[in-house]
């Protein structure tokens, strides 16, 4: 008997808001798009959505470190667990664990950590990894450890993604031979980001032609904005390819600023992630982290000396604040939730919500709280 959920507003990037009734494979792919409230005489309905709940394409949440008391630089199979069914509480159906710079030995830790996961996905997905980091300026460092940075090494990476796939790798253009391994991976189509770096506008565009993708936590720990430099702020302004992930916790960028990069920059080009750190979940208190504490107060996470240290931000809760701050259609924040990052990373079974695809899929409530997350047409989470 089909299995249909019925009576949902399908919000889908490209697609008009309206009512229909999904129909749900055997093969974890979505079977049929039934147009209208009422499902198909006969069909077995296991979710009737009441013509309210949200049906988006499962979110996508390419830059998290952690979330719920675990962080993936614990390098266990227990802590990507973790984070797997805490991300499914989001309603993200798809992640890339993300590293923190640190040593050699503790980066292939965390990749075997990923790779033992992914032999057994239980909870969302994990297609691969992103490496953040240790490939940075240590003048930008914000929370990461200065120490453990190094010049850019393709053997390195390579050895990162012998043990799991490397997708997505951050990194600053300026260091002596960032350009060399962008192109060294763009053939490789391992994509590569921006992140704390201090590169100058010219940089920007060398890497660019080089391969560069993508720019890291828009806004922070980058080069700002000048009138006679205008940095990788002003990069993700102005270039119209390079794709910009954003925290929209309304503490890494204000209100207005978020404003101004869904006016200027736009839905077609915006990603959402919540660069979520173990105390994700857990509320105000103080955390250890990397050897040293992490401080969560007021939405924010920051080490003893002040500096923010990744999110506590939930995905849904960044989709929410963007749709209050902007008012943009659900549908082109859609875009920013799951389609960009889909076809960045080259995902090309998910992302959107279509006949053949993935039923990888999260329904939320007209205020934009996760009611359940499907994953391969199984129900993961279902709120309580």
């Amino acid at each position: 008997m089909t299995s249909i959920i019925a009576d949902v507003l399908l919000v889908s990037p490209g697609a008009h808001i309206r009512p229909v009734c999904l129909e749900l494979g055997d093969d974890g792919l979505i079977a049929a798009i039934h147009e209208g409230h009422h499902p198909p005489t006969g069909a077995s309905v296991i979710l009737d959505g009441g013509g309210e709940l949200r049906l988006f394409p499962g979110f996508i949440d390419i830059h998290t470190h952690g979330a719920n008391g675990a962080d993936l630089s614990q390098g266990t199979l227990e802590a990507v667990n973790t984070i797997a069914e805490a991300k499914l509480k989001e309603g993200v159906t798809t992640f890339l664990p993300t590293t923190w710079t640190a040593s050699p030995e503790q980066t292939l830790a965390m990749a075997r950590a990923a790779a033992a996961y992914r032999a057994d996905p239980r909870f969302a997905r994990v297609p691969g990894l992103h490496v953040e980091g240790p490939f940075l300026n240590p003048a930008q460092a914000g929370a990461q450890d200065p120490a453990t940075m190094r010049p850019p090494d393709l053997a390195e990476v390579l050895r990162i993604d012998h043990i799991c796939p490397v997708l997505l790798l951050s990194l600053a253009l300026e260091m002596p031979g960032a350009r060399d391994l962008i192109a060294d991976l763009a053939p490789r189509e391992i994509v590569t980001s921006a992140a704390h770096s201090a590169a100058t506008y010219a940089e920007f565009q060398r890497a660019r032609r080089a391969g560069l993708g993508h720019l890291t936590h828009f806004g922070n720990q980058m080069s700002p904005l000048h009138h006679r430099e205008i940095g990788l702020v002003g990069a993700g302004l102005l270039d119209s390819g390079v794709l910009v992930e954003i925290i929209c916790d309304g503490v890494h960028l204000s209100a207005d600023m978020i404003q101004l990069v869904y006016r200027h920059i736009g839905c077609d080009r915006l990603m959402l992630i919540t660069d979520s750190i173990a105390a994700a979940h857990l509320g105000d208190g103080t955390y250890p982290l990397h050897g040293t504490e992490i401080i969560v107060r007021d939405g924010a996470a920051r080490i003893p000396a002040g500096n923010l240290a990744g999110s506590i931000v939930t995905f849904d809760q960044a989709l929410r604040n963007a749709a209050a701050i902007t008012g943009l259609p659900l549908n082109e924040l859609s875009k920013t939730s799951s389609g960009n990052q889909a076809r960045s990373l080259r995902l090309k079974d998910r992302g959107e919500i279509k006949q053949g695809w993935l039923a990888d899929l999260t329904l939320l409530t007209p205020e934009l709280s996760v009611v359940t997350t499907f994953v391969g047409g199984e129900m993961r989470y279902a709120a309580g």
